[in-house]
């Protein structure tokens, strides 16, 4: 397996050293000030330039999977892979909850500008294989073909207690374990407030934030103790919706006290996944960034216990079908 990303290589060979990986932007993405504010004009920028030297970029990435020879592509969900891949003459299939095309076409309502740039990124979905689509998911039309699949979502292999013990955490201790977590953003700048939080414990991957009541427990990044063992040790997080974030949530049985965000098209649907899968509840802004978290983290605790997980099954499943399909 050989993983093309401009991500940190780390994330991909700390699960499986054998992995190979090597750099290149394959994807623009959204840039963004924080967890929860987004540079639509920066964005629209990239993109644009991205976009621009399409053609360059499909030639390159064609050439380098040549030299590869790889039986299959599996993308998660640039589209300058499913480009290059057919350039290439090599099959691709598709791995997501949302698409490209689906997330700048909803800027276009408001910003022509995108509109070229989700047509360039639904021509290139249309030369996928098929699109293995995972739950709370957005509209898929540019794909020839969908595979509705279960939840890929990291799940822990530990006990609650046994996590707990990793952070350090006196097994006596019954006080409620807070998991602020922000996908790999900070969580912004939050005022000291006034709030009594003596009866939660918290934990954060960076800087404990000043003039916050509570104990606080603040991990460094990369952090030593796995995301989702994070989220087996903890009773509630509190942080954005992201797919990874929702799901391992989902998973792990644990409430969720999230921020809305505007202007991340996927953000409604997967608040409203966790409200029907799981066990949520919306925290106002304001409150956060003050301070005043006492009361949303007790109205949290006050809603009955969440459901049986959902089928969270999804790496196996596609994994079986891969294997299927090259064989």
């Amino acid at each position: 397996m050989h993983v093309r990303t401009d991500a940190p290589h780390w994330i991909f060979q700390e699960r499986d050293a054998s992995v190979a990986c090597s750099r290149s932007a394959v994807d623009v993405g959204i840039l963004q000030h924080s967890g929860m504010e987004i540079d639509v004009a920066s964005s629209l920028a990239a993109h644009e330039s991205f976009v621009r030297s399409w053609q360059q970029r499909v030639d390159e990435e064609a050439r380098f999977i040549a030299t590869l020879a790889p039986s299959l592509v599996i993308a998660d969900i640039p589209p300058l892979a499913f480009a290059a891949a057919a350039r290439a003459e090599v099959p691709a299939v598709g791995m997501a909850n949302f698409s490209w095309d689906w997330i700048t076409a909803q800027y276009a309502a408001y910003e022509p500008r995108w509109a070229p740039i989700s047509e360039c990124y639904a021509t290139a979905y249309a030369g996928a294989e098929c699109s293995y689509r995972l739950p709370l998911h957005s509209d898929f039309a540019a794909f020839r073909r969908v595979v509705d699949m279960p939840f890929v979502v990291n799940r822990s292999p530990h006990s609650r207690t046994a996590c707990r013990e990793r952070l350090g955490f006196d097994p006596e201790d019954s006080r409620r374990l807070i998991l602020v977590s922000f996908g790999g953003f900070g969580a912004g700048a939050i005022a000291a407030g006034s709030d009594d939080l003596s009866d939660y414990r918290f934990a954060i991957i960076g800087e404990t934030p000043a003039g916050i009541g509570g104990s606080w427990t603040s991990l460094p990044s990369p952090s030593p103790v796995a995301h989702e063992d994070l989220m087996r040790a903890c009773d509630a997080v509190v942080g954005k919706t992201g797919y990874g974030t929702v799901s391992e949530a989902l998973a792990h049985d644990v409430r969720f006290l999230y921020l809305p965000r505007a202007g991340f098209p996927e953000a409604p649907l997967l608040e409203a996944g966790l409200h029907r899968l799981g066990c949520a509840r919306a925290m106002a802004r304001s409150d956060f960034e003050t301070g005043r978290w006492r009361a949303s983290l007790d109205a949290l605790f006050a809603l009955p216990a969440p459901p049986p997980p959902p089928a969270i099954d999804g790496a196996e499943r596609i994994a079986t079908a891969l294997i299927e399909r090259l064989s």
